[in-house]
């Protein structure tokens, strides 16, 4: 909190966290299936170098980020992996069909009434996201707002996934404010098709 929303200047450091640390969570999340459930400001920490000469440091110059308290952690299944790696997909893509489509596959219990309606509603949506007005959206708004159109079509998601979006949604909240001007979606795509 102390880089989010005390400190003042140091604008290098800032960007270098919100690369590292969404770097990292992502990693996490489409990488190693390892899932930080409690993730707040208050289980991040910053380390910094401050070595002077002649010691040589120990970490470099870069800040390291330090995760804390991984009691509540969550693994997901080689299926709801999957699918979830192509909702991310999608979203990155800005393909609305697909996310729609993954959505209603993100549980085994799916209860939804009227799957059609939800996936035209997500289409819509995301042709919004896609034209010029929607590149001013940033992603959480529209994982927010694709949770509000879960809620109103009663399309059901498991737990472990909804930990996946609510972990996402706090990285890329923290992300912004410590430098506005990266963008989390293209480190989201090369990641993506990096995992592929």
């Amino acid at each position: 909190m102390h880089y989010v929303d005390e400190l003042e200047g140091h604008e290098q450091i800032k960007s270098a966290l919100a690369h590292i640390g969404s770097h990292a969570l992502l990693k996490m999340l489409l990488v190693d299936n390892f899932i930080h459930a409690d993730m707040h400001p208050g289980n991040i920490l910053v380390r910094e170098t401050k070595s002077k000469p002649p010691h040589k440091p120990l970490f470099g110059s870069r800040p390291h980020v330090i995760f804390l308290d991984v009691g509540m952690t969550a693994e997901l299944s080689k299926r709801d992996r999957a699918n979830l790696l192509e909702f991310f997909k999608a979203v990155a893509l800005r393909d609305g069909r697909t996310a729609a489509e993954c959505t209603l596959r993100l549980s085994e219990h799916q209860n939804c009434p009227n799957p059609k309606a939800f996936t035209e509603e997500v289409e819509r949506s995301f042709s919004l996201w896609d034209s010029t007005e929607g590149n001013l959206v940033r992603p959480s708004e529209c994982i927010q707002q694709l949770l509000d159109q879960v809620r109103r079509h009663k399309v059901n998601i498991d737990g472990n996934i909804c930990t996946v979006m609510v972990t996402t949604l706090v990285l890329e909240g923290w992300q912004q404010k410590l430098d506005p001007g990266y963008d989390v979606m293209r480190t989201l795509q090369t990641m993506l098709f990096k995992v592929d």
